[in-house]
């Protein structure tokens, strides 16, 4: 990419028009967005500034696309920015048809000012106009020209709208967008824009590790707004109301699609694909639908109620859910025979992986992973409590390991993590929760061996840990200390230390690539395998993830599958990931406000069931939570 001829990002000046020294500083070594990597771009005018590129770049003309696009974003609900973006257009339109000289370009710099001291949201504030006066002050001789019979073009312009919360988000919601309809009293409205993206709003806003809230900008005034909490009340307003149904494809298209799994990620291609028009079919081994979201996430955390409505809406839609039907091994060629013309495979990663430890192998019940026994939980298996049980890991699914044996009558429930509870990657509110429910932690253990006597568990030997230096992973290192071996007695041991994906079926004729790593090979802008037609996405091709990451490459995969059938290419996606989003200038003051929470169950009581631990937030509550968003929304625009 051409080097800069002149920024103003994030208010640092580099003018290469003046004589001085130009460099060879490109748009990315400023840290200003670079859309995509080859994208031939003249200038770029952006929240925190104008980018020029090339020095015949029409500056005007960007600036009239800019508000053009900026007037969309401005809600008029403080209508200072509306307005000031309004006179700036109409101010600049004059100065083009001979209508206003030379002094229009001060009283454009006045609105601006204004709208940046007396806007009510970030937007309006520190996005909506600063960049228009960054052009109209270093590029001022341009602007003149247009009083002087200077031309001012409609310009087709290349546009990008993010936030620090949609960049945080695996599935990029509209999050500003909408917590303003929430904001409003508008639910249903919110619903409707969060399903463009995610299909499973019920489920995202109770089982969401929400990175969202990390990236908030309130996390620098005061706290996070809850956004999984909106995200959650949208949805559940929507039961409160009766539930309204999804829309139906609006054509029928011939082509039939198969779908493996019914996970997030079998979910959401199989509903993008319906509406669509696509004839799909998903065909589920277990004889529950849900993948990991049934099977791996307990009833206190995601009651199942909630994700069978969720399901039962997409197939009401026409997708054809078929349980207890295992594709194994995988026949494509079969397949392609019954009509389908493209086959996603999102199979999850249901399969726990080895401890490392001597005794594992051996198969007497006093030894399980912990996918396996939450899986046996979800599908009615009975469970006889016993004294003692010992959960290895520091996971999710260690913490769901330790807080159902708690809820089925385990006395003594302890989780042995081999780093300290810093390192630990399982959610802090989790571990908080398991800590008043009466889970025992010890850090800086690691198994060795386990104990058996008469042919059954007993303990599992284990080595105190220290931690070095970091590892691939981010994390210091644990290592062993020697001569520090003990025992910890115990009647069960869970190995919940990660899962990977049951690949056998592909062990056919199949000829499905796969990674050093056993995960399926795909290509990572279309998700095709090595296999024409054939796609897959989720865990079983990223290993163990979020739900909302497995959810968005359904809606990548659905997006791939249309382009293939119809036989053209994919579009690219816009791809602003590894910005720094939060980089603004001044904002002005906010008041603080402390964010809603949400009332927990007793410990006393919810240590006895499985009922939802967390409850949602009222209407009230959940619009005054959304009446704290800054509208932190990113406008980019360039040519």
């Amino acid at each position: 990419m051409k080097p800069v001829a002149f920024s103003s990002w994030n208010g640092k000046i580099i003018d290469g028009r003046k004589g001085q020294p130009k460099g060879k500083a490109g748009a990315a070594d400023i840290g200003c967005p670079v859309p995509k990597e080859g994208q031939k771009m003249s200038a770029l005018l952006g929240w925190n500034g104008l980018v020029v590129l090339d020095k015949d770049a029409d500056i005007p003309s960007l600036t009239l696309a800019y508000l053009k696009e900026a007037r969309k974003l401005s809600c008029g609900e403080c209508s200072v920015c509306m307005i000031g973006i309004d006179r700036v257009t109409a101010l600049l339109k004059d100065m083009a048809a001979g209508k206003a000289d030379k002094g229009a370009l001060g009283e454009i710099e006045e609105i601006a000012k204004g709208v940046a001291k007396n806007g009510k949201c970030n937007f309006g504030r520190a996005t909506a106009l600063t960049p228009v006066l960054d052009a109209i002050k270093h590029y001022k001789n341009d602007f003149l020209a247009l009083a002087k019979g200077g031309k001012l073009e409609e310009k087709a312009c290349s546009v990008a709208v993010t936030a620090p919360c949609m960049q945080a988000c695996p599935a990029t919601l509209d999050i500003p967008g909408y917590i303003e309809l929430i904001r409003n009293g508008r639910f249903a409205d919110s619903l409707n824009l969060i399903r463009e993206r995610c299909i499973l709003p019920g489920v995202i806003g109770r089982a969401c590790t929400h990175p969202c809230e990390s990236a908030c900008v309130r996390n620098d005034i005061d706290e996070p707004l809850a956004i999984r909490l909106l995200k959650r009340s949208a949805a559940d307003a929507d039961l409160q109301s009766g539930g309204c149904g999804l829309a139906a494809p609006k054509e029928e298209k011939k082509q039939k699609v198969a779908v493996v799994g019914s996970g997030p990620a079998g979910l959401a291609a199989a509903y993008r694909l319906r509406v669509l028009g696509y004839p799909v079919t998903v065909f589920e081994a277990l004889p529950k639908a849900g993948g990991m979201a049934a099977v791996g996430i307990p009833d206190y955390r995601l009651p199942k109620d909630i994700l069978n409505h969720e399901i039962d809406l997409i197939r009401r839609t026409g997708v054809d859910v078929r349980l207890n039907s295992p594709v194994s091994p995988l026949d494509w060629a079969g397949l392609q025979k019954k009509g389908y013309g493209a086959l996603y495979l999102a199979v999850g990663a249901h399969v726990g992986t080895k401890v490392g430890c001597g005794g594992e192998d051996v198969k007497d019940g006093g030894f399980i992973q912990g996918a396996e026994f939450l899986r046996n939980l979800s599908l009615g298996a009975k469970v006889t409590p016993l004294k003692k049980v010992v959960i290895i890991g520091g996971g999710n699914v260690a913490l769901d390991c330790a807080r159902s044996c708690v809820r089925f009558g385990f006395k003594d429930v302890e989780i042995l993590y081999r780093r300290s509870r810093k390192e630990m990657p399982a959610s802090a509110t989790e571990i908080e929760e398991a800590v008043e429910e009466g889970v025992k932690f010890t850090y800086l253990v690691a198994p060795a061996n386990i104990v058996r006597q008469g042919g059954k568990v007993t303990g599992v030997e284990c080595l105190k840990m220290k931690l070095g230096e970091p590892d691939a992973s981010g994390r210091r290192r644990p290592i062993p200390v020697k001569g520090s071996e003990f025992v910890v007695k115990t009647d069960l041991i869970i190995a919940a230390t990660g899962q990977k994906p049951d690949t056998v079926f592909l062990s056919g004729k199949s000829k499905v690539g796969l990674t050093d790593w056993g995960t399926i090979k795909v290509d990572e802008a279309t998700l095709q395998t090595n296999v024409p037609g054939v796609f897959s996405g989720g865990d079983c091709v990223s290993g163990p993830a979020t739900l909302i990451e497995a959810l968005d490459a359904g809606n990548k995969a659905a997006r791939s599958i249309d382009a293939y059938l119809a036989g053209k290419a994919v579009a690219p996606e816009l791809s602003l990931k590894g910005l720094d989003t939060k980089a603004q200038r001044d904002s002005g003051f906010t008041a603080k406000a402390g964010a809603a929470k949400a009332a927990l169950l007793n410990p006393k009581e919810r240590t006895a069931v499985f009922a939802e631990v967390e409850a949602g937030l009222s209407a009230a509550a959940a619009m005054k939570e959304a009446g704290r968003c800054l509208r932190c929304y990113r406008l980019l625009v360039w040519e």
